[in-house]
């Protein structure tokens, strides 16, 4: 049962690596990744049962040496060093499929805030960073997943729709400025139009003036010359 939990645990480390591409390639391999645990549960639960019926067999039989004395101890480290692992393993693949999904979601949207590009693109960075970390066992001792250049495929495919969350914040920015620039340019319009109404009305009051003193001028003419006669 060790060497099984060592075999699992040595598994883990070096060949459950990835963590998606999209976000079902993730949910799949999460839920792979629980059966594997479950597996290594049963093997961990073997061993103790094989250790306590040897305890029983030895006390009946009034055993005086205990030859496997060192077992439970090796069983229950690399037990501790698998369930580290396996919950790092854990986080990492839910914090993925978070980040996978609401990309997928912010990317499949004709329009789209600037607070859902902030979640994604926080949400990116948190699992970049967690890659960069090593897993720390209970003794204090360091191991990662898989070889760094295992790392960095997995950091390059978060980096890359990271890449694209960026291109719809720019093409973002640029609908805002070009409708910036679209409604500064009716409001000009807007304002020569009212110009261009107010000068007709002031050309119209003119006329008005014009003719109603042209008007005063005659009646007073046409007064003087009834007064002559």
């Amino acid at each position: 049962a060790v060497e099984w939990l060592s075999e699992l645990l040595d598994a883990l480390l070096k060949t459950h690596v990835r963590l998606g591409d999209e976000s079902q390639e993730t949910r799949t391999m999460l839920d792979k990744h629980k059966k594997f645990v479950d597996v290594a549960q049963s093997t961990y639960d073997y061993g103790r049962q094989l250790l306590q019926a040897t305890v029983v067999l030895c006390q009946s039989l009034r055993c005086t040496t205990r030859s496997s004395g060192d077992t439970l101890p090796r069983l229950n480290r690399v037990w501790k060093q698998f369930t580290v692992t396996a919950d790092e393993r854990q986080q990492r693949l839910e914090l993925a499929l978070n980040f996978h999904t609401i990309a997928e979601r912010v990317l499949q949207q004709e329009r789209v805030e600037v607070e859902s590009l902030d979640e994604v693109d926080s949400s990116g960075r948190t699992l970049l960073d967690r890659l960069a970390l090593p897993i720390i066992f209970p003794d204090g001792s360091e191991q990662f997943f898989g070889t760094p250049s295992d790392t960095a495929a997995t950091a390059e495919g978060v980096r890359e729709r990271l890449l694209l969350i960026e291109e719809r914040r720019l093409q973002l920015q640029e609908a805002r400025l070009l409708n910036n620039e679209e409604d500064e340019e009716e409001a000009v319009n807007g304002l020569e139009g009212r110009l261009d109404v107010i000068g007709e009305e002031l050309s119209e009051k003119e006329e008005q003036d014009e003719e109603e003193k042209e008007t005063e001028h005659q009646d007073e003419d046409l007064e003087r010359a009834t007064q002559d006669c």
